[in-house]
């Protein structure tokens, strides 16, 4: 069995380093070691000998604190055992570390998301007239709006009002209500990063491709910011969202487990 030393990373470099092996799967953690991000954002890492085997995130700037994991599963329970672990996370991993963190954490609520990458040879959507750019201005009307987006028994966890002075938001207007959006959960020109998140239209005004003019809105704008590695995640059984980012031009990259999850007792 490896032996690993567990450290807290306070150096960029070999986080960075490590992440670049796969930026399209490590999209959102790369987009954290920008200097907006990086305050929130305690990384953890297993070596082996001279080599960094498994990393761990541990990003505080949403509630619950996001955790997101890479690398050989013993690096990672490794990680994990080490530390004193928040009561409750929400988090992303691949499926081979969701054994690892059955272990610390109860994930009776998780799901499967397919990572999706922007091809940006494909892309040439342009976004309609509809979509107006938002700003910190429009944090209540987003806030809001998100609500609706609330499964039974969750709560949205994956939008601050931060993230739009640190991002990028377009929406779509109706009556003097906003009902319908795309932005970004991490957009990092440092990193060349971009991750598109918060998509979401009110029910009673779907139909009417307001999502996918809003997600072109900030893909375009991503391009032009000149982000290399453009990303999204989208839940597997979606299959109409599925077929509108493949239109965009985005690609199935790989499968991802995600859910909320309260940490074990025993622990």
């Amino acid at each position: 069995m490896t032996r690993y030393e567990v450290s807290r990373l306070t150096d960029k470099d070999p986080i960075r380093a490590y992440l670049n092996r796969d930026r399209s799967l490590t999209a959102y953690a790369l987009g954290d070691l920008d200097d907006a991000f990086w305050p929130e954002s305690t990384f953890y890492g297993a070596w082996a000998g001279d080599d960094l085997a498994a990393l761990a995130l541990f990003y505080a700037g949403l509630e619950p604190v996001v955790l997101t994991v890479f690398g050989a599963p013993d690096g990672v329970r490794a990680i994990l055992a080490a530390q004193a672990l928040p009561e409750e996370i929400y988090y992303l991993a691949l499926p081979e570390a969701g054994p690892v963190l059955a272990e610390f954490y109860d994930l009776a609520h998780n799901h499967r998301e397919w990572r999706m990458v922007l091809d940006h040879a494909r892309f040439d959507a342009v976004p309609g007239d509809c979509v107006a750019r938002l700003g910190p201005e429009h944090a209540d009307a987003l806030a809001a709006l998100y609500q609706h987006a609330a499964e039974p028994g969750e709560t949205v966890v994956a939008f601050s009002p931060w993230q739009i002075a640190h991002g990028c938001f377009y929406g779509v207007w109706h009556g003097g209500a906003l009902v319908a959006t795309a932005g970004t959960h991490v957009w990092s020109q440092a990193e060349r990063v971009a991750a598109i998140g918060n998509v979401f239209t009110q029910p009673e005004y779907r139909g009417h491709g307001y999502a996918t003019h809003c997600t072109a809105a900030v893909a375009t704008d991503a391009i032009a910011a000149g982000l290399e590695t453009i990303v999204l995640n989208v839940r597997d059984d979606n299959g109409p969202a599925l077929h509108v980012y493949e239109k965009l031009g985005f690609r199935r990259y790989a499968v991802f487990l995600e859910g909320p999850a309260l940490r074990r007792e025993s622990r």
